[in-house]
């Protein structure tokens, strides 16, 4: 099976850093990656035309501009899922509409294009019940076809409980060392973590002192604060240095 392309969506707010932290990381892998830039579509209306481009892989890969595999088998692997049949991503769960419902998240996820027009070629924008591509999962679901999700192994920053089984969250690594997602790609301190992650599954080498620091300077999605940020406003509260 050739290797399918993975495309990846993002628009004039990305850091060219995370652009080339990306690419280097797939050209270190061999896994041929297509980077889109669109300021005009939003995410979900981005895969819509892709997924109606049947002049595309048969195999259908999409990536986050914040994600990149860890190594090549375990790309591998997703794809070779996706050829079989499956619907193949990493999991997520939307935790303001189903927060029990864990999904192939379009974070990092494939499946094949016939699989698509079984579903009955359907819009991957939210809805009611779901986030960008959720409806994948659920028409997949309907079908009885398997749906093979790589879990988080851990997150450097937990933010979100992905129902009962784990979490994840600012710098999630998913799977056995098989993929990494950042999450808050709009963020130039969390660039700087991406970037550094990219370095360490270039050298085959993690430096988690270094991540750990860089995470702490990230903002919190929720609070739009860094962690030190945080803890230097209590202490100041508090009167203490």
């Amino acid at each position: 099976m050739p290797t399918p392309v993975v495309h990846s969506f993002y628009r004039y707010n990305i850091d060219p850093r995370m652009l080339k932290a990306q690419r280097r990381v797939f050209d270190h892998f061999g896994v041929p990656l297509r980077q889109w830039r669109d300021d005009k579509a939003d995410h979900a209306g981005w895969m819509d035309a892709l997924l109606a481009d049947d002049s595309l892989d048969d195999i259908f890969v999409v990536a986050d501009i914040d994600a990149f595999p860890l190594s090549f088998e375990a790309y591998a692997d997703m794809a070779a899922e996706a050829e079989r049949g499956a619907l193949a991503g990493l999991a997520q769960t939307t935790h303001y509409k189903r927060p029990d419902h864990i999904y192939a998240a379009p974070m990092f996820m494939a499946f094949r294009r016939d699989l698509y027009r079984r579903m009955g070629a359907p819009s991957v924008a939210p809805y009611d019940d779901g986030d960008v591509a959720q409806i994948l999962t659920d028409q997949a679901e309907a079908l009885g076809v398997d749906v093979v999700l790589t879990l988080p192994r851990f997150a450097l920053r937990p933010i979100w409980p992905l129902s009962d089984v784990g979490v994840f969250g600012t710098g999630t690594f998913y799977g056995e060392d098989a993929f990494f997602h950042l999450w808050q790609a709009r963020h130039v301190s969390s660039c700087d973590l991406f970037c550094a992650v990219a370095d360490g599954a270039i050298a085959g080498r993690h430096d988690w002192a270094r991540y750990l620091e860089l995470v702490e300077a990230a903002p919190n999605e929720a609070t739009g604060r860094s962690l030190g940020q945080i803890m230097r406003k209590l202490r100041g509260k508090l009167g203490v240095g």
